[in-house]
């Protein structure tokens, strides 16, 4: 077939792009759009998710083209939330998820935020002072399931308490059912209520779990299907989060002064409370491979462990529930 000259020269020498044009173009080969990556935890604004506020502020996640759009809410189902697509990440109990594992839910680890337990069991000095102290006496827990279930039966497997102690649930009234004296002890998490109980000059003896247990802490979760769609955006998450948790223990004053405006507080409104903390905080993230490395000898050390506490029915693969996305 013969092709007109015009048509011919049209062919060699397509019609120029302007420079606005090109341009236009070019940007968008180069840098894609921004992506929102849906987050939920199941809490409040609060000091110990600090590196999330870096990581905005600072920029981190932009540069990974990540839009993050926080989600709270205090005792959401995460995992079902993650199970119905309707998140992409949640920040939740690494115990929790190893419990879903036994249940072959396919959630995984991508990133491990706490490297050590935050669970610690607290007493009002004048009334405990070792863990015999405890034999006939009452220690209250938030609830009777969950981490920090989890963490007092360690406890009471540790000092051979389990049938000397009276359990009660209490709530979320650690520190009023101290004061009030309606137990003897209390299930906390080490950087909030010991804190806030020596703020108010009241002076307690506390076991951290983490001092005589390898159970895992908090992890960022995700699902295999969201995993193998999300891929990319999840790998530059982990990247961004990477660099936050680094800025965060490099820069800690900064760091809470940021965190400051997402949560609505001051050092100037609680002391230097919320620094205290975050100081505690901090301690979690340590990790001689890195920050958020996933441990799995830990995590199969941890399935032995509630596997033993017949907390779960059956041990597995810890690899089954880590996705490493480093």
């Amino acid at each position: 077939m013969l092709i007109s000259m015009k048509r011919f020269r049209r062919f060699l020498y397509p019609p120029r792009l302007s420079i606005a044009g090109f341009l236009l173009f070019a940007a968008f080969i180069v840098y894609p759009q921004e992506q929102t990556l849906k987050l939920a935890v199941g809490y409040i604004p609060h000091i110990q998710f600090t590196p999330l506020y870096v990581g905005i502020e600072k920029g981190f996640y932009r540069e990974e083209k990540i839009n993050l759009n926080i989600e709270y809410g205090v005792g959401i189902d995460i995992f079902s939330l993650l199970a119905a697509g309707r998140i992409d990440v949640g920040l939740s109990d690494s115990d929790q998820l190893l419990v879903a594992g036994a249940k072959g839910l396919n959630l995984k680890a991508i990133f491990q935020y706490y490297q050590r337990y935050p669970v610690t069991i607290v007493a009002l000095e004048n009334k405990i002072r070792r863990p015999e102290d405890f034999a006939g006496k009452i220690i209250g827990t938030p609830e009777l399931f969950g981490t920090s279930y989890i963490g007092l039966r360690i406890f009471l497997e540790k000092y051979g308490l389990q049938e000397t102690v009276k359990i009660q649930k209490i709530g979320y009234t650690q520190i009023q059912s101290l004061l009030g004296n309606k137990v003897d002890g209390a299930v906390c998490f080490f950087m909030n209520e010991p804190l806030h109980l020596r703020e108010r000059n009241v002076p307690v003896v506390q076991w951290d779990v983490k001092e005589f247990s390898d159970m895992v802490g908090v992890s960022f979760i995700s699902s295999e299907k969201i995993i193998a769609r999300k891929t990319g955006i999840l790998k530059g998450f982990v990247r961004a989060t990477a660099r936050a948790v680094a800025y965060t223990i490099q820069n800690p004053d900064e760091a809470c002064k940021i965190a400051g405006r997402f949560t609505g507080q001051r050092d100037t409104d609680l002391g230097n409370f919320p620094r205290e903390v975050l100081d505690k905080t901090l301690t979690l993230f340590e990790s001689a491979e890195g920050y958020g490395f996933l441990d799995e000898q830990k995590y199969q050390q941890s399935i032995d462990i509630l596997f033993h506490l017949g907390l779960i029915n059956r041990t597995f693969a810890a690899g089954r529930v880590l996705q490493d996305l480093r």
